[in-house]
C-alpha cells in the first residue's frame, strides 16, 4: 500500500513537472507585455501545492526555476532581460529565479494546507480556496520574483531600460500591478477549475488535501 501511494505521488509530480516544462518552452507559458513578460507556468506549481502540499509546492516551484533557467541558457533571445540579468549577475539572477519560485511554492502549499482547515470552505465550497490558493499563488510569484529582481539586479534593470537607479522600484511596482493583476485573476481561474476536476480522480488528487 505504502508503495502504490509512492508510485502514485511521483506519477503526480512527474505530470506536473512535464507541463511545467511544455509551458516554459512553448507560447503558452509567456507573453512579452511591454517590458516584462507575463507567464502561466506557475499554474502548474500551485496546482501541486494545493493537491500534494507544501513539499510538492516547493520541489514544482524548482522545476519552475530551473525550466526558465534553461530557457535563457537555451533561448538567449526569448528573454533579452533575462539574458542580460543571467551574464551580469549570475548568482544574484539565479537566486531570484530558483529561489523565489521555491518560496513560492511551499508558502502557496501552507496556505491551501491552512484553508482546508476551514470548514466553511469545505465539501462544495472547496472551489473558493482552490480560486484562492491561485490568486495568492500568482502575486506571490510576481512579488517574490521582480522583488527579487528589485533587491538583487537593481543595476542590471537600471541599465536594459535606460531609466535611473532610484526609479527602479517604482518601475519594478508598476510592473507587477499591470501584469501581476491579471496573472492572478486567470490564475484563480484556472487553479480552481483544474483542483474542482481533480477532486473526481483519485489517482491524482491526495484525499488528505
Amino acid at each position: 500500500m505504502a508503495n502504490s501511494s509512492k508510485v502514485h505521488q511521483i506519477t503526480r509530480m512527474a505530470i506536473l513537472a512535464a507541463i511545467i516544462f511544455l509551458l516554459a518552452f512553448t507560447p503558452l507559458g509567456y507573453l512579452v507585455v511591454g517590458p516584462i513578460a507575463a507567464t502561466t507556468v506557475q499554474m502548474p506549481v500551485i496546482v501541486g501545492a494545493v493537491v500534494l502540499g507544501p513539499a510538492s509546492g516547493a520541489v514544482l516551484g524548482l522545476f519552475f526555476g530551473l525550466s526558465a533557467v534553461l530557457k535563457v541558457l537555451t533561448m538567449p533571445g526569448a528573454d533579452p532581460f533575462a539574458t542580460l540579468a543571467l551574464t551580469h549577475s549570475p548568482l544574484a539572477y539565479l537566486a531570484v529565479c530558483l529561489g523565489a519560485r521555491v518560496l513560492m511554492g511551499w508558502l502557496t502549499g501552507l496556505l491551501a494546507a491552512g484553508l482546508k482547515k476551514t470548514r466553511a470552505l469545505d465539501g462544495g465550497r472547496s472551489i473558493i480556496r482552490y480560486g484562492a490558493a491561485g490568486f495568492v499563488g500568482a502575486a506571490l510569484n510576481t512579488m517574490l520574483y521582480l522583488g527579487g529582481l528589485w533587491m538583487l539586479c537593481a543595476g542590471v534593470i537600471s541599465q536594459y531600460y535606460g531609466i535611473d537607479l532610484s526609479g527602479v522600484g517604482s518601475f519594478v511596482m508598476t510592473a507587477a500591478v499591470t501584469l501581476g493583476t491579471p496573472e492572478a485573476l486567470v490564475s484563480c481561474v484556472v487553479v480552481a477549475a483544474v483542483c474542482k476536476a481533480l477532486e473526481k480522480v483519485p489517482v491524482l488528487y491526495r484525499k488528505a488535501v
